[in-house]
């Protein structure tokens, strides 16, 4: 793990996980840091605050704010006597009360599933039954909409993040088409197995 140095303030950290927006890239989506329990939570303190953090990145500063979004931070003490504090926007969390339910994150690890935590959060935002074996299409559709899919840059370490911002009218539309037409990836679910699942009786 690589570790760069995150300052604002005259007060220093250290940085192991930084997402950013691709298009704006001063905004902060996503932020782990570690280091003396003052410190950090100062640089926390700064970012929520919007007074702005830098980071030095093979010689090249970057000066970052954060967006106009609601966070999430949870700060944990190490065994060493330093903190490690993480910030994350809210939507990227399974259960929010944001009013803008056709929005959300999903920010993940390289050992966790993007489209299990797609689907996740989709199927909780939504009030159109979904199904589990949809989501590669779903995700295919996602990226076909315009503005629907977003992936976000990974400035620093190995978390990525989406930004996923639908039209819940479009989505229910498109799913209507795709069973209409009958698309394999959409009706398997509904093909009849048997009572065992398998196509077997369930009757001796």
């Amino acid at each position: 793990m690589t570790l760069y140095n995150i300052h604002t303030m005259g007060i220093n950290a250290w940085c192991s996980d930084l997402i950013i927006d691709p298009q704006d890239m001063e905004t902060i989506y996503f932020m782990s840091i570690c280091g003396y329990q003052v410190t950090v939570k100062g640089i926390v303190a700064n970012f929520i605050e919007n007074s702005g953090i830098s980071i030095e990145l093979d010689g090249e500063i970057h000066d970052l704010v954060r967006s106009g979004l609601g966070y999430k931070v949870q700060i944990k003490k190490l065994p060493s006597g330093l903190v490690h504090a993480i910030v994350i926007p809210k939507l990227a969390l399974p259960i929010n009360n944001d009013q803008k339910q056709n929005r959300f994150f999903v920010i993940t690890s390289k050992d966790q599933s993007v489209l299990t935590l797609f689907f996740r959060h989709l199927d909780e935002k939504t009030e159109i039954p979904l199904h589990l074996s949809w989501d590669s299409w779903l995700w295919k559709t996602f990226k076909k909409q315009e503005g629907w899919l977003i992936e976000l840059k990974t400035l620093v370490g190995d978390y990525k993040g989406y930004l996923f911002d639908y039209h819940p009218t479009r989505m229910h539309d498109l799913i209507s088409k795709a069973i209409k037409k009958k698309v394999p990836e959409i009706v398997q679910c509904m093909t009849y197995k048997g009572g065992n699942g398998d196509g077997t009786s369930n009757f001796a």
